[in-house]
This record gives C-alpha cells, sequence and structure tokens, in this order.
C-alpha cells in the first residue's frame, strides 16, 4: 500500500517544480525614434533605452497639464497637454533622468547607448 502512496506523492512534488511562469521581457534598446505617451498621470514607459541619435517623443494624452524636464537640464518642455508633444534627440550616451515638474512623482529614465 505504501508503494502507491509514494508514487502520487511524488507525482504531486513534480508537478511544482516546472517554470510556467513567463520570464519578465528586458526591452532591447530602440534603434530608432522612440515614444512615451503621459497617460493617467504616468510616464510610459518610464524607463526606456535608446541609441545615440535617437530622436524621442513625449505624447502627451491626459487633459491635465504636464511637462518634461531633465535633472540635468538638457531638455525641457512648456506646459502641455491633451494632443500636444514634444521631442528631444539625444546626442550622446548617458543616463537621463526626468520629471514633470508639476507632478513630481511623475519620473522617467531615458538610457542613451553608443
Amino acid at each position: 500500500m505504501r508503494v502507491p502512496f509514494v508514487a502520487v506523492a511524488l507525482a504531486l512534488a513534480l508537478t511544482g517544480c516546472g517554470t510556467d511562469s513567463t520570464p519578465t521581457p528586458s526591452a532591447p534598446a530602440a534603434t530608432g525614434d522612440a515614444t512615451v505617451e503621459i497617460k493617467d498621470f504616468t510616464f510610459a514607459p518610464q524607463q526606456l533605452t535608446v541609441t545615440v541619435g535617437a530622436t524621442v517623443t513625449w505624447k502627451f494624452t491626459d487633459t491635465a497639464k504636464h511637462n518634461v524636464k531633465a535633472s540635468d537640464k538638457t531638455f525641457a518642455s512648456t506646459d502641455l497637454s491633451d494632443g500636444a508633444t514634444f521631442t528631444h534627440t539625444f546626442d550622446k550616451p548617458g543616463e537621463f533622468p526626468y520629471i514633470c515638474s508639476i507632478h513630481q512623482y511623475m519620473t522617467g529614465t531615458i538610457t542613451v547607448r553608443a
């Protein structure tokens, strides 16, 4: 009687050993231009990687006013809303954190690779 019990226990234990979870995809560097959408008081994507020479367009889809201001002051938009866009071309590699100065909890980072 013990053999069937052990076999069932072993089968149940092995079913938990599989990897059904989907790995989190890592976003490759965009080789061309990219877009960040401003919607529901967030930047999407919040983290973006592009290559040198890429132009990033921020698309304002909220009706509330927002802006985009780089921490190092290399780029800054005016206060914009519903349907407006702001673009910046990244000519050097590095990390460029930015915020919406109206809603300072809204943050993002553009990583530029050579």
